[in-house]
């Protein structure tokens, strides 16, 4: 009885201390909520709307699965249209990202102005969707495309500013940076869990009428819409911020004028490349800590070029995986498979994040281990779940072919088979994403280090348009990788290309951590007792939280903390 006495002391007391109400955040979780629903309905399985678009119904509305030499058995479509469709929208969707971020804090218009913008240009994308599914049972391909391109603007005004301005809501409470992101994150991935569980079980994404399916998300988005903006009072705006790449300007500036004196003392950190940017220091044009920093985020440039391949295998996870796992469902209801391959690959993501963040904890308490050289570690294990994706997905691939295509039975090959991929896809993610996140903190200046994410998202949109280049290289002679239909496309072949390049990848990536590890006299102060991070947090450093643990050192050390707790009572 004690036992349980104490446990439930125990989970009332980390449910205030992670569960924090506040009379703004209930304004803006209804947007949150809108936001997901259209992205579970919509936008994460576009594949499948941008294929009814090119012909996956006949003149009477019926599902169109007649057989043709070119296209296969199966939908009338056209699969390298439709793919790079896909991936144009998903790659100026990513692409955006850091355009709108600077915008909203760089050029001061604010994330309320901003999330305000998404949510406009959202419902004016729903309602062309809208218009575009009445002419006769089809769509006008015309204003799909403007209404696909709408959305990607609103995709890229919300996907960082909704999430930043639901933290600003907690700013008042005297919480350290960590402490808020955790509990604004926690809030966000509640109400995603929410719309998952919704779009997985609810009748909602199986709507293929196009005009029903759109004027629900204009309903459902005009009404949060519009209680956001009844909260406007009540919210939280935060103080203009000095422009935080001001110096990066400054400092390429001077040191090219500058390019003809004499190189002055050499400023930390020592990159033999980025020599030349310490001349910006002669006669007083800049000061050491300025030339520190655009050193220091510039030095990050290599390990941001790695997470390209990265982009190029998640283009495909939202296309070809999809189409696959289209292909070889037997009856015609494929929207509950693509649902829950898209909700496993998140599950996953989520999971391994927080799990591994977890461990990192616990390693860096009992062994002394230098953080940013794991969060390498971490970096570098998910690189090679990338290649062990995309293996998996070509032997996939060539079962599939080998199999043919009228034999689809679940003794034969179910959708199933693809799970392996789609959990290695939100591994590598989980992993990665979140590895160079936090890696990115610890290492640039303070007034930059909210900005990882914008980055990972650009890296994001400049790989998913190389991979539209690949497609339209290997769709020609002398490849000839990629048909009109599924079936008569060599996909086992791409992975295979993807493979190597992720190989390729993985070793230029263990060179780049190399150079990270050697000589970086910040690397040592864990194993000389100092703390591993300066910006620590005097809040939270109580027994059991590990200071300067970055993004995610403290939020995992305190779980750290309640397991070791749980077990001694």
């Amino acid at each position: 009885m004690m036992k349980a006495i104490q446990v439930l002391r125990w989970c009332r007391e980390k449910f205030q201390y992670y569960v924090v109400f506040t009379t703004s955040i209930f304004f803006i979780l209804g947007l949150v909520f809108s936001y997901k629903l259209v992205e579970k309905t919509f936008l994460d399985i576009l594949l499948t709307r941008v294929a009814a678009a090119w012909g996956m119904k006949d003149k009477n509305g019926e599902d169109h699965y007649d057989y043709d030499y070119d296209y296969g058995y199966g939908y009338n479509y056209d699969l390298r249209t439709v793919v790079i469709i896909v991936n144009l929208h998903e790659g100026t969707a990513a692409i955006l990202v850091p355009l709108f971020v600077y915008a909203a804090d760089v050029i001061h218009i604010g994330r309320f102005k901003m999330v305000a913008f998404s949510a406009t240009v959202c419902i004016a994308g729903l309602m062309l969707n809208k218009r575009a599914a009445r002419d006769d049972d089809t769509l006008n391909i015309r204003l799909f495309y403007l209404a696909l391109g709408l959305m990607a603007l609103a995709q890229a005004a919300q996907r960082v500013n909704l999430e930043g301005f639901l933290d600003d809501q907690l700013r008042p409470m005297d919480l350290d940076n960590d402490q808020r992101k955790r509990r604004s994150k926690l809030w966000w991935t509640m109400v995603s869990f929410a719309v998952a569980i919704f779009a997985g079980f609810g009748p909602l994404p199986r709507l293929h009428d196009f005009e029903k399916l759109a004027l629900v998300l204009i309903s459902v988005m005009g009404f949060c819409f519009f209680v956001f903006l009844l909260g406007f009072k009540r919210y939280n705006f935060v103080p203009e911020i000095e422009n935080p790449f001001k110096d990066v300007g400054i400092v390429l500036r001077r040191a090219i004028s500058n390019r003809n004196v004499e190189c002055p003392q050499t400023q930390e950190p020592h990159v033999p490349c980025l020599r030349w940017l310490d001349k910006a220091t002669a006669e007083g044009s800049c000061s050491g800590e300025q030339v520190r920093g655009v050193k220091l985020l510039l030095k990050m440039i290599p390990l941001w070029c790695c997470f390209l391949t990265f982009s190029l295998v998640s283009a495909s996870g939202s296309t070809f995986f999809f189409m696959e796992a289209i292909e070889v469902t037997n009856d015609h209801n494929y929207i509950n498979v693509i649902l829950l391959f898209s909700n496993l690959s998140r599950l996953t993501q989520y999971v391994v994040s927080y799990a591994s963040s977890f461990l990192i904890g616990k390693i860096g308490e009992r062994k002394k281990c230098n953080r940013r050289k794991m969060e390498l570690v971490r970096i570098g294990i998910g690189m090679t779940c990338c290649v062990l994706c995309c293996v998996t997905a070509s032997a996939t691939a060539k079962r599939r072919q080998d199999i043919g295509e009228d034999d689809y039975s679940d003794n034969a090959m179910s959708p199933y088979w693809l799970t392996p991929q789609f959990f290695l896809l939100g591994l590598m993610w989980g992993l990665s994403e979140d590895g160079f996140e936090s890696f990115y903190q610890s290492q640039v200046s303070e007034n930059l280090s909210k900005y990882g994410v914008a980055f990972v998202e650009l890296a994001n949109g400049v790989g998913i348009f190389v991979s539209v280049l690949c497609i339209l290289v290997f769709r020609s002679p002398p490849f000839e990788w990629f048909h009109k239909g599924l079936y008569y496309s060599n996909l086992n072949r791409y992975y295979i290309f993807l493979a190597v390049l992720s190989v390729v990848n993985l070793m230029v990536y263990c060179w780049v951590a190399y150079s990270y590890g050697v000589g970086d006299e910040k690397a040592d102060q864990v194993s000389k007792g100092q703390p591993a991070d300066t910006r620590t947090h005097p809040e939270e450093a109580e027994p059991g939280n590990i200071e300067g643990g970055g993004a995610y050192g403290d939020h995992m050390k305190t779980w750290a903390e309640i397991l070791k707790e749980g077990i001694a009572n």
